[in-house]
């Protein structure tokens, strides 16, 4: 799928100084998925087919399918503020166990019966007390005109601490291995906000919204996506499109709250679309880089067109202003009108919009005492956890399991991958196909070569990275549902595929030598795998959308079996457990620690390694 510069160079060339230009290649792909999208969103009688598998993949992306379970929200109310006309409760409620969600519910003084309720979602602002102090004004605004609106803190911007940031400014590359965005916890944690309004007797269930500027524009997109008793959204500030994204790098600036882990590759329209018909507003600043005037522009157009598809073309409007990334009161009062026309059924009302905010410390759930068994600073290991494989009891169990891994490892960590087919094999030549590291100097590469005992008769094929793994190629490429070391795969397998060698033998080093690997697991034409100082497992690489949510390098490496499975010099412990699943598939002397390049090559040699220790010679 991806056509990217030539991947290899004969030994001896020179690799280019030059930084290779990434985010063309990303473009492109995004450009891909934009034309698909537009096709699929043409009408109403193109998308409904589709809506079902959408949403699920959605939801997938986010983390959350399967669904986490609705266990007991716990909520209790620990203070109260009386002003003239409205009232703000502190709330929390727990949207899984111990995961506790502090929040503000606002709420009109003067009430005939039960009102439309309003989940707000904050943004990326607030002080120790939590975001919600930030965007009180909202609230108050909600209140006086009639509404009840619940402000939840975000889970980094709390009063209890986690992590937003965690790809962004922590280099958490395992986010992206396991599968998980901090906008999947924001996303349940608004859903269970829903299902804590629809205790309330003050609110009308059957007339609920949702909005928010920025990250909770983010959190407006993807909860009234997924949750149908959202009856009308307006997220402010908070959508474009993958190509214009990537055209002006916008993720630089970006929290990691504001993607899914697009390893389904949807365009952000898609987001739109799950909410049609249902009235929908937006609303962007032609100065907001975050936001390029590109992309909305382009997401409005789409939306324009299935609105209309739908026979509802007032349901939905963009409103632009002349700014930056920033509120203002006009949005506010035009967010509240546009609830006012569709869930109140009160449009063109004279709206109260006056407020004075109140100190953050009055407004906080647990006065600066938050409970101690909290999880929410080790949040994503609970919400997505890694998996743990362990050894199959017998030979049908692991083929079983081989079966079910190899269709995930397809399906769901290697589905951007271009597919290709090899040329036919020739001969009883021999062929080493090297993955050069990015940090490698060539005279060192030339002295693994010259010492490393490289037999004469073969040919040997260095591979330089195109882009290494670091925080902006992990992003971008993320955009387009890949990763640069499922690119470096890719690479791999478009050299190998064109090569006439009869036999052929990958070799990796560090984090290379697991890209080696998948290659080999990809293309049965690759005979034997050279691992050397391969790590132990995905937390430090290589980095590959969603792998860790099935598997781990050692079992992965299992999948081999009984190809050849070379490790130069040493086998680290952790593939010990390897080495039992080829003594399940009565390939134990195929795998073992290696000293020579020419027993690494020579695939039809293995058998030469001895059982105890696991050696080659």
């Amino acid at each position: 799928m991806f056509r990217l510069f030539p991947g290899a160079a004969v030994a001896g060339a020179a690799q280019s100084g030059a930084p290779p230009a990434y985010l063309s290649v990303l473009e492109e792909e995004a450009a891909k998925i934009m034309a698909g999208t537009e096709a699929e969103l043409a009408s109403r009688e193109t998308w409904e087919p589709l809506r079902k598998r959408r949403r699920q993949e959605l939801q997938d992306m986010l983390g959350l399918d399967p669904w986490p379970a609705r266990t007991d929200l716990r909520a209790r109310v620990t203070g109260k503020l009386d002003f003239e006309d409205y009232v703000v409760e502190r709330v929390v409620f727990e949207s899984i166990p111990k995961c506790y969600v502090t929040a503000n519910l606002y709420l009109p003084a003067r009430r005939d019966g039960p009102v439309p309720g309003i989940v707000y979602v904050c943004g990326h602002a607030g002080p120790a007390e939590g975001s919600k102090t930030a965007y009180q004004r909202h609230g108050i605004s909600f209140a006086r005109n009639g509404y009840a609106c619940l402000i939840p803190d975000t889970i980094q911007i709390g009063e209890i601490y986690s992590v937003h940031h965690g790809v962004y400014g922590l280099k958490h590359w395992d986010w992206y291995a396991r599968g998980y965005t901090p906008a999947g916890v924001e996303t349940w944690n608004a859903i269970r906000a829903m299902d804590y309004l629809e205790t309330r007797p003050e609110v009308d269930k059957q007339k609920m919204g949702m909005t928010g500027r920025s990250g909770g524009a983010a959190m407006t997109w993807f909860t009234a996506a997924l949750d149908d008793r959202i009856r009308v959204a307006a997220p402010i500030m908070g959508i474009s499109t993958y190509v214009a994204n990537l055209h002006e790098n916008t993720q630089k600036g970006h929290c990691d709250c504001m993607f899914p882990l697009n390893f389904h590759r949807q365009e952000m329209a898609h987001q739109g679309a799950l909410i049609a018909p249902r009235p929908l507003l937006m609303a962007h600043g032609r100065k907001d880089s975050l936001f390029p005037v590109a992309g909305y522009t382009k997401f409005e157009e789409l939306m324009k067109v299935l609105y209309g598809s739908y026979g509802k073309p007032d349901r939905f409007r963009n409103i632009v202003v002349d700014t930056g990334h920033a509120d203002s009161d006009y949005l506010r009062e035009e967010a509240i009108a546009w609830f006012d026309t569709h869930l109140l059924g009160k449009p063109g009302r004279k709206l109260e919009m006056r407020y004075v905010n109140a100190e953050p410390r009055q407004l906080a759930v647990f006065q600066g005492h938050p409970p101690r068994d909290a999880i929410n600073p080790k949040i994503d290991l609970v919400f997505r956890p890694a998996a743990k494989p362990a050894v199959p009891g017998n030979r049908g169990a692991w083929i079983k399991r081989r079966r079910e891994l190899t269709e995930l490892l397809e399906k769901r960590v290697f589905a951007a991958l271009e597919k290709g087919s090899s040329r036919a094999q020739g001969g009883n030549s021999r062929a080493l196909v090297y993955l050069v590291p990015h940090d490698e100097e060539a005279a060192a590469t030339a002295n693994f070569f010259r010492f490393a005992g490289f037999p004469k008769d073969a040919t040997r094929m260095l591979v330089y990275p195109r882009f290494t793994t670091n925080r902006d190629t992990l992003r971008n490429a993320m955009h387009v549902g890949t990763s640069p070391d499922a690119l470096r795969v890719e690479e791999v397998l478009r050299v190998v595929r064109g090569l006439q060698a009869a036999q052929i033998t990958v070799a990796g080093r560090g984090t290379d030598a697991g890209v080696a690997l998948y290659a080999a697991l990809l293309e049965p034409r690759i005979g034997g795998v050279l691992m050397i100082e391969p790590t132990e497992s995905h937390w430090d690489g290589p980095v590959l959308l969603n792998v860790l949510r099935y598997t781990d390098l050692p079992e992965a490496a299992g999948l081999l079996a009984p190809r050849p499975l070379h490790f130069f010099h040493h086998m680290p412990p952790a593939y010990e457990f390897t080495a039992k699943i080829y003594q399940m598939m009565g390939a134990r002397e195929a795998i073992g620690e290696c000293y020579s390049l020419e027993t690494a090559i020579n695939v039809l040699s293995a058998s030469r390694c001895s059982a105890e220790p696991s050696r080659c010679v």
